[in-house]
């Protein structure tokens, strides 16, 4: 029986905070509650939209990763880096600063644990 590694379960446990945090900053927009957004009400709904669309996209993709999926190994290194290049490319803040940790992190124990991720276990 294949043991899963602690790096490996870290891991899942910050690509979960990344999908919370995702869909948490949609529900923020979506209720107008972000202080930095702009008036236009169809801005805020393309912002809202595209976070649920992240959160969403981030679940996904973490189910299959889950099963050893090759594209989706692949799938949630591209997520994780663009949503680090667009935490850099936004005004860079102290709160910019932990979600930009949020994505490093699991970025770097997905390269670290490549092999277990992209291996297929025989059931």
């Amino acid at each position: 029986m294949n043991h899963r590694p602690l790096s490996v379960t870290l891991t899942y446990g910050f690509i979960i905070l990344n999908i919370i945090i995702w869909f948490a900053l949609g529900v923020i927009i979506a209720f107008d509650l972000h202080p930095a957004m702009p008036d236009q009400s169809f801005f805020k709904g393309i912002m809202a939209t595209l976070s649920f669309v992240a959160a969403g996209a981030l679940w996904v993709t973490f189910v299959f990763l889950q099963k050893h999926n090759r594209v989706a190994y692949y799938l949630m290194l591209i997520g994780l880096g663009v949503a680090m290049l667009l935490t850099m490319f936004d005004d860079f803040g102290l709160v910019d600063l932990a979600a930009l940790a949020l994505s490093l992190i699991p970025l770097i124990l997905l390269i670290k644990d490549r092999g277990w991720h992209l291996h297929r276990q025989i059931l």
